[in-house]
């Protein structure tokens, strides 16, 4: 019996190894609870202090802006400055709020874990709830991830 406990606990350690790990980079979320949206190309870059991190694939876009590229953690509300949005066929916003009552407002957050600037590249989790311009549809994005976005350095003309 002891012998198939170990057995199956080697099988479970190895076979649960951290998907992350077999991509680099990855950009990745959850759409409404339950479709998995992987990105096919990202991109991050800095530009006048502000980081704008974004990835598309052919079901849409996600996309965030923050005003200090730094390893913080940033919340996203319709009357904060830092925005995240989904675009498929219409524009979700966290600058967006639902109509109705107060209750129906957009937030969402972006922890920045890492910036390395020996390789270039950024690293972090996020999630959010947005809204159409007006107000009427929503959507969640759950669960995503950032790993290791190469960060490109744009000039101002």
């Amino acid at each position: 019996m002891k012998k198939i406990f170990i057995a199956l606990s080697l099988l479970l350690v190895f076979n649960c190894e951290d998907n992350l790990t077999n991509k680099t980079p990855v950009f990745q979320a959850t759409v409404n609870g339950n479709n998995q949206w992987i990105a096919e190309d990202f991109s991050a870059t800095i530009q006048n202090n502000q980081l704008s991190i974004s990835g598309i694939n052919p079901f849409g876009v996600i996309s965030f802006v923050v005003n200090s590229p730094e390893v913080s953690g940033f919340n996203f509300y319709s009357w904060t400055d830092d925005y995240a949005i989904f675009q498929d066929t219409l524009q979700y916003s966290t600058q967006n709020d639902g109509i109705g009552s107060i209750a129906f407002l957009s937030d969402g957050y972006l922890d920045i874990q890492e910036i390395d600037s020996v390789n270039n590249t950024i690293t972090g989790h996020f999630h959010f709830d947005a809204y159409n311009g007006t107000g009427e549809y929503t959507i969640n994005v759950s669960e995503g991830v950032f790993y290791k976005i190469p960060i490109n350095s744009g000039e101002q003309d």
